[in-house]
C-alpha cells in the first residue's frame, strides 16, 4: 500500500480522462516538484466533497484516480501549468499530514470482471 501525494478538487475525475491544472499554492508546488523527482510522476485525485479547493479544511472523498503527469511547463515563482492523464481508480486507506502537502496510503481500486452494460 504505497504512499502517494494527493491533490483534492471540487470535480470527481475517472480514468482515461484529461486533467490540465494551474499551481500556484506553495503546497502543491512542493508536490509537484516532489512528483516530477520520482521515478513515476504520480499523484492522487479525489473530490472534495465539502470544503474549497484553496486553502485547506477540506472534506475529502475515499475514492479516487491517480493523476500521472504527461506535461509540466515551470511558469517560475513556484508556478507550474501541468498536463495530467488519469490512470488507475485508488482507494484512500488512510490521510497523512498535510505538511507539506495532502498525502494519503492508498490501494489501487482494480476493476473486477462483468458483463457489459447493454446501453442501447
Amino acid at each position: 500500500m504505497p504512499t502517494v501525494p494527493m491533490f483534492p478538487l471540487e470535480v470527481a475525475m475517472l480514468p482515461g480522462e484529461e486533467l490540465p491544472l494551474r499551481i500556484f499554492e506553495p503546497r502543491y508546488a512542493a508536490l509537484v516538484q516532489a512528483c516530477l523527482a520520482a521515478e513515476d510522476p504520480v499523484f492522487g485525485v479525489v473530490l472534495i466533497e465539502a470544503g474549497r479547493e484553496v486553502g485547506g479544511g477540506d472534506a475529502r472523498s475515499d475514492v479516487g484516480a491517480l493523476a500521472r503527469i504527461a506535461e509540466c511547463a515551470d511558469m517560475g515563482g513556484d508556478r507550474y501549468r501541468l498536463r495530467c492523464v488519469m490512470g488507475e481508480r485508488i482507494r484512500v486507506l488512510e490521510w497523512l499530514p498535510d505538511n507539506p502537502y495532502p498525502r494519503a496510503v492508498v490501494d489501487v481500486w482494480v476493476d473486477e470482471p462483468g458483463e457489459a452494460a447493454d446501453v442501447a
